[in-house]
């Protein structure tokens, strides 16, 4: 039960430390299957020598929205790691990191990919030349990027400007305690019925409940202008919640941080607005078997049971 509480990918990305022809190899396979976050401790070198690296930056283009990088504090990309930035498309970079200068060999293959030269967005052309006339400073990026880069310090709890990611083991017990609390309340659910169906019994009749009334008693019928829908409505629910951060807003469907690795998630509760970037969700899997989006709700205790929502 422990191991499949455990995020998924992160094992795997573990193993991408080799040349830098291998890393690109082993990432766009992680990013074809799903979320895949690199952080760049050290310097990534660019391998301009290495042929099959061209395929390896198609695929990671062509999955960009899979990739997130993050640069720590301190922290240099060298020219490697600022042409996977630029392949990304987003991450986290604190301020004092240094994007190394992107190499002339690494932004001929961008342009082949339209993410550099004239062939590319305007937005992308300039941070292309902007990484490409020099080392620059995490803050300086963040502020030609317009919003696509963002420090580490954003994210919640996080004082001194790096990351500040919960404890693996802490989201164990949390989920574990999930459960324990999802299993308490179905027990008290069911003493609850147990209950009432001795007492009905006992008096020979029926319980009188709040939707009881009169046989001469009046209706009016009331005209109730429908909700405003935010999300999607979903049925019966599987699995226990684990608690998760919004990175992305949910409209309905955006991304959220769990164990390190961000998820595709879409907000469960058409009745109620989704929360903003930043805040805590509680995600379970969705029924499908084979679908990799997770149902997020509010963040309230004990709010699954057995299979189902209240």
């Amino acid at each position: 039960m422990l191991v499949a509480l455990l995020p998924t990918g992160a094992a795997a990305a573990d193993t991408c430390d080799e040349s830098f022809g291998v890393r690109l190899k082993c990432w766009s396979a992680l990013a074809k299957e799903g979320i895949v976050s690199v952080t760049l401790d050290d310097e990534v070198p660019f391998d301009a020598k290495d042929p099959a690296r061209g395929v390896a930056e198609r695929t990671l283009r062509d999955n960009r929205e899979n990739l997130v990088v993050e640069v720590p504090a301190g922290a240099r990309t060298g020219g490697g790691g600022t042409a996977l930035l630029l392949l990304a498309g987003t991450g986290w970079v604190a301020e004092d990191a240094t994007i190394d200068e992107l190499p002339d060999a690494a932004r001929d293959d961008l342009a082949k990919l339209s993410l550099c030269g004239g062939t590319a967005p305007d937005d992308l052309e300039k941070l292309c030349d902007k990484v490409a006339a020099g080392p620059i400073k995490g803050k300086d990026l963040i502020e030609a990027a317009d919003g696509a880069y963002r420090p580490p310090k954003s994210y919640p709890g996080s004082t001194d400007g790096e990351s500040s990611f919960p404890d693996p083991l802490l989201v164990i017990v949390s989920a574990l305690l999930v459960v324990l609390l999802a299993a308490f309340v179905l027990v008290i659910r069911r003493s609850s019925r147990a209950a009432d169906h001795a007492l009905a019994s006992a008096g020979g009749g029926t319980i009188p409940t709040a939707n009881s009334r009169a046989a001469d008693e009046k209706t009016t019928h009331l005209r109730v202008e429908p909700a405003p829908r935010h999300g999607r409505r979903v049925g019966n629910v599987s699995g226990p919640a684990r608690s998760a951060v919004v990175r992305t807003e949910l409209h309905p469907q955006g991304y959220v941080e769990l164990g390190r690795v961000l998820y595709r998630a879409v907000w469960a509760e058409p009745g109620r607005p989704p929360p903003a970037p930043g805040q805590l969700v509680d995600v379970t899997d969705a029924r499908e078997r084979d679908s990799d989006v997770l149902y997020a709700f509010p963040p309230t205790t004990g709010r699954h049971a057995k299979g189902t929502r209240t």
